[in-house]
């Protein structure tokens, strides 16, 4: 006689969404900080929550996501013009660590550093795809599209 395996009846734990917040700020002077991110998986930008203070000039976007590889686009901008975009891969830890994988910096103060087509097919597509949503990306993209 053979004997069928034991199954369990316990059900997994589903993962439980980590709260990842960055800081945003927009002052009336041009100054401009702002980070976003996009699925590997949907190839869309994940919706946030963004808390300001009451003058709207400072605050917070907040994402409420599951442990997995984003692409991260950040953006920082002086009341002077100066601009630093930098794009990163990063994985999201269990514990709410962000871990960068890789880094491209698009933009310094002033000049370009890399183009939309220096960076990798995927990391291009997801970026141009997206780019309603991103902020300053005007600053990055020399293509009419």
């Amino acid at each position: 006689m053979s004997e069928k395996p034991q199954t369990s009846n316990q059900t997994q734990a589903k993962p439980k969404p980590i709260v990842v917040s960055f800081e945003y700020r927009r002052t009336g002077m041009g100054g401009f900080d702002d980070t976003v991110l996009i699925s590997f998986k949907s190839g869309k930008v994940i919706s946030s929550r963004l808390h300001t203070t009451k003058s709207g000039s400072h605050g917070t976007r907040t994402y409420l996501l599951f442990p997995a590889k984003y692409l991260l686009y950040s953006v920082k901008r002086s009341n002077l013009g100066n601009t630093y975009i930098v794009i990163k891969v990063v994985q999201l830890k269990e514990d709410g660590a962000l871990e960068e994988l890789q880094k491209w910096e698009l933009y310094e103060r002033k000049e370009q550093k890399m183009t939309l087509d220096d960076l990798p097919e995927n990391i291009r597509t997801l970026l141009i795809n997206n780019k309603d949503q991103l902020p300053l990306f005007y600053y990055v993209s020399d293509q009419t599209e």
